[in-house]
């Protein structure tokens, strides 16, 4: 029987969920089901902190695929409890073309134009960039989304300008090395969303236990 429900704050001393049944099945299944919920309600817990600075900048939190194997799914929906929105589940999601793919690259507008034929309708093209030149390449070459990654916030605050000024239809991403101490430097910065994989990878486990009548 639940007391809470996933989204729900709590505190110390509160009683989460009430289980009865066998001792012997109890205590079998102690550590895995303690395990699965100290895993979801830290990511959670966590990613609410980082909403709570973002809500005054009315600024979007990602999640990342910095996710452990063939948990995903899992640890991605925690932090849609916590207040995330959840960035791409995999590489069908979206054509994000990152630093690594660029020096590939001959012309990114006919890359792009070419792209375009191939991938569904409904599909956006993001690209990476972690400078101003680039950034403003990837502008020109009609990008859906321009990711500002590991960009300094006054780096960021100057691609938004150029934004704001020239494709007001393209949306900005910022990332890299986000933490709770600088995630508001960058959401002063006016960017769209800011995605950051410490929700899942930084998560400290909080302090649940189970306890016997």
């Amino acid at each position: 029987t639940w007391n809470k429900q996933d989204g729900e704050s709590f505190v110390s001393g509160d009683v989460l969920a009430t289980i009865s049944g066998d001792s012997h099945a109890l205590l079998k299944i102690e550590r895995t089901l303690l395990n699965i919920l100290l895993h979801a309600s830290s990511i959670a817990t966590l990613t609410r902190k980082y909403v709570k600075i973002l809500e005054p900048f009315g600024v979007k939190l990602l999640d990342t695929r910095k996710t452990r194997p063939l948990l995903r799914v899992f640890e991605k929906y925690a932090t849609r409890v916590g207040g995330a929105i959840n960035h791409r589940l995999g590489l069908d999601d979206c054509l994000m073309i990152k630093d690594t793919h660029l020096k590939t690259i001959k012309n990114l507008k006919d890359y792009i134009l070419k792209a375009r034929q191939q991938i569904p309708f409904t599909s956006k093209i993001e690209i990476e960039a972690e400078t101003f030149s680039i950034a403003k390449i990837a502008f020109e070459a009609g990008a859906d989304i321009v990711m500002c990654d590991n960009m300094t916030p006054s780096q960021v605050q100057e691609v938004v300008k150029y934004r704001n000024e020239n494709y007001k239809h393209i949306l900005l991403e910022a990332s890299g090395n986000i933490s709770l101490t600088t995630i508001e430097s960058y959401a002063k910065t006016s960017v769209d969303a800011i995605s950051t994989g410490s929700l899942i990878h930084q998560a400290n486990w909080i302090d649940i236990s189970m306890k016997m009548d």
